[in-house]
């Protein structure tokens, strides 16, 4: 079985990548992500690797048409005496 993990030699990605390039890193500062894209910094629960905008889904989408399939839309969406 050939051993897959050694680079090939033909010489194309030798030049491209070495050690000084490995070594490069960006700027904090160019960085930029949306702060609901951000994982909570107050999460205390097992979602912490959750974003916000995804925290917020999570409770918008309680697949609650499957609970009650047969009843039509406006009737699932109003709950009348609540």
């Amino acid at each position: 079985m050939p051993n897959c993990i050694e680079p090939h030699s033909d010489g194309r990605l030798i030049d491209l990548v070495d050690n000084e390039w490995m070594s490069e890193k960006l700027p904090f500062d160019h960085i930029l992500v949306p702060s609901d894209q951000l994982p909570d910094p107050e999460a205390d629960n097992d979602d912490s690797h959750l974003t916000l905008k995804e925290q917020e889904q999570k409770w918008t989408d309680l697949a609650l048409a499957s609970l009650a399939p047969d009843m039509a839309i406006n009737e699932q969406v109003n709950f009348p005496g609540v």
